[in-house]
């Protein structure tokens, strides 16, 4: 039942200092503590120093952070991290929100924290659809860039007209025989 920390910036020009200071108050011992500069927008398994962390915690222990967003600041992403950690009996503490997720408000606050979560999924889904459903009235092309531009398919049209065969068009565009046949098609 070892205590670990984990203490993240985003950038170099930020310290760890004040972190380790906090945890080292809960009694995490400093050769528990990991440090890590990177994005809190990184999901958490690219972030290599939090992996291996993970990695070596067993049933029992217990990762301290200082904030939540030191995890990450994905609620999606957060949430999976608690989770898989909660299957292999790791307990986590947020030291400024005062939870525990090895007691009952812990247990509260992870099924707020999924809640969060799914809210988060669905108002991103509803933004790409939004999106998506402006770029079309804007008569914006979606999906994958054509093979063949409008031009050199009104070509391959006409020379389909003349009795030309797929093959042949597509000799002639420097296209494949499918490509060449689906443009004369259209």
């Amino acid at each position: 039942m070892a205590k670990y920390g984990y203490a993240r910036v985003s950038t170099h020009r930020q310290q760890t200092d004040t972190q380790v200071a906090d945890l080292g108050r809960e009694g995490v011992t400093e050769t528990n503590i990991v440090t890590e500069t990177i994005s809190g927008a990184t999901p958490w398994k690219s972030r290599p120093k939090l992996r291996n962390l993970i990695r070596k915690l067993q049933a029992g222990d217990t990762i301290t952070v200082v904030k939540l967003d030191r995890l990450g600041r994905n609620a999606v992403d957060v949430l999976a991290l608690i989770d898989r950690l909660k299957i292999r009996g790791i307990s986590i503490r947020i030291l400024n929100l005062g939870i525990d997720t090895s007691g009952a408000g812990g247990k509260l606050f992870l099924l707020l924290l999924a809640g969060f979560a799914e809210f988060e999924r669905n108002i991103i889904r509803e933004r790409v659809m939004s999106g998506l459903e402006t770029a079309r009235a804007k008569g914006k092309r979606l999906g994958r860039k054509p093979s063949l531009p409008d031009d050199a398919i009104a070509q391959a049209r006409r020379l389909k007209e003349q009795g030309l065969s797929a093959r042949q068009v597509a000799e002639l565009l420097h296209v494949s025989k499918m490509t060449a046949w689906r443009a004369m098609q259209t």
